[in-house]
């Protein structure tokens, strides 16, 4: 399976970050606000696939190009941007070896940090 970074849902966790758009700076609710089955395919419903996989660090390369469960490591509910959702990521890249996810989780947490100051 590779796992690479999602560029273009990096630029867009970048881009809510710097302009301060709705971001969630609780380090420990990522389980309870994370989105459900049911919003997943509303919010499916309602944009394309590329939309939805701005919400997502990685993309599995070896699934089927149409399938939304090509993205995987989610930074948010689809709504907001989730710094324990950031935190989950570091942690869980980390055990699967996903350098380059644990990188890119690390670097968004770094400037949610300094853009709070």
């Amino acid at each position: 399976m590779a796992i690479i970074l999602n560029k273009a849902a990096y630029i867009h966790a970048n881009t809510i970050i710097k302009n301060g758009l709705e971001v969630e700076h609780d380090s420990n609710n990522w389980n309870a606000v994370k989105p459900t089955e049911d919003e997943v395919i509303r919010y499916l419903d309602s944009h394309t696939l590329s939309e939805y996989g701005n919400w997502f660090l990685a993309i599995n390369t070896d699934a089927d190009q149409k399938d939304p469960l090509k993205y995987m490591y989610p930074f948010g509910d689809l709504k907001v941007l989730h710094r324990s959702a950031l935190i989950a990521i570091e942690r869980e890249a980390g055990s699967k070896h996903h350098h380059e996810i644990k990188k890119a989780a690390q670097d968004l947490l770094n400037l949610m940090q300094s853009e709070k100051k």
